[in-house]
């Protein structure tokens, strides 16, 4: 099942977060998507394309959102 979730983005400043359809794996583990989007010479992302990550629900400014917050080693 595929979703969005929020990557959060490196060396911004801020806190700043890029929604990425991802794959969900298990109950709270995904793998992130976005390889069509992801550019490292615009943007850091914490947790690369195809990594698989452990989620958290969290409030943004979006509403409750799901926020990759651990790589999984896997």
């Amino acid at each position: 099942m595929e979703k969005i979730i929020y990557i959060q983005l490196l060396g911004e400043g801020t806190l700043v977060y890029r929604p990425v359809l991802s794959v969900k794996v298990d109950e709270d583990v995904y793998q992130v998507g976005g390889k069509d989007i992801y550019d490292p010479d615009d943007e850091e992302w914490e947790f690369l394309p195809e990594s698989i990550v452990k989620v958290e629900e969290r409030e943004l400014e979006d509403g409750k959102v799901l926020v990759a917050v651990e790589k999984k080693e896997g």
